[in-house]
């Protein structure tokens, strides 16, 4: 019974392996080579729940797991459906990377609407009276950044992480900071990649902890009508 259930939670997390990860390990996972990283254009979702320091004061951490678990798992398949894939995780929250890909359509764009679906789908899971509700708030940056695989090595073995690195995840990190409950906030070269498909509403420039320049910002409203 042990095995078995440890074998479930392992088919649980192993879903939120990025596919990048699976497929190096499929490959070669002695391959030093692969961890080389190469500059792609990019755009990073960031999503954090909102609260969630309140949440895990009055809610016992199984349950919060339990919480965090169901939600994660619904939002996962939006986004590798839309061509997108979690390469970070914490407790609160994750990091999700869209690249040009089969699913068709600039990359922006797929970030952004796959961060209007989540907040629909947290509407959603929310009014089905399954558990505690929760609110998320969500961040989308766009541009050049260094991407690639790297390999840990430890005396338990190693272990291999997916990710993009450099100022449009520093910007797409501040971004998720600065947003409220509800809330999607874009930068400068997302907005400029959306055109007018989408309304915006300009919250002028901030000024981000470690970003030499301040960063113009919006936030997403909803589709164009």
């Amino acid at each position: 019974e042990k095995l078995g259930q440890e074998r479930r939670v392992r088919g649980q997390f192993a879903r939120f392996v990025p596919e990048p990860v699976k497929r190096l390990a499929s490959i070669d996972p002695d391959a030093l080579e692969l961890t080389e990283k190469v500059e792609q254009d990019v755009s990073v979702l960031m999503l954090d729940i909102s609260g969630y320091t309140r949440l895990s004061e009055r809610m016992p951490a199984d349950e919060l797991s339990a919480v965090v678990e169901r939600y994660f798992s619904a939002f996962l398949d939006r986004i590798q459906g839309a061509g997108g894939d979690i390469n970070q995780m914490a407790g609160d929250g994750f990091m999700a990377l869209f690249q040009e890909s089969e699913a068709g359509g600039p990359h922006a764009i797929r970030a952004v609407d796959t961060a209007l679906i989540l907040l629909a789908l947290t509407e959603d899971l929310n009014g089905d009276g399954e558990g505690e509700p929760i609110a998320v708030h969500m961040g989308v940056n766009s541009g050049t950044a260094l991407v690639g695989s790297s390999r840990f090595e430890s005396a338990r073995g190693a272990r291999w992480t997916f990710t993009a690195t450099g100022p449009v995840t520093n910007v797409a990190a501040r971004l998720v900071d600065r947003t409220a409950a509800g809330q999607i906030v874009i930068g400068p070269e997302t907005a400029l990649r959306l055109g007018d498909a989408y309304r915006l509403e300009s919250l002028g420039a901030e000024n981000f902890k470690n970003v030499s320049d301040a960063v113009e910002i919006h936030r997403v409203l909803g589709a164009a009508t």
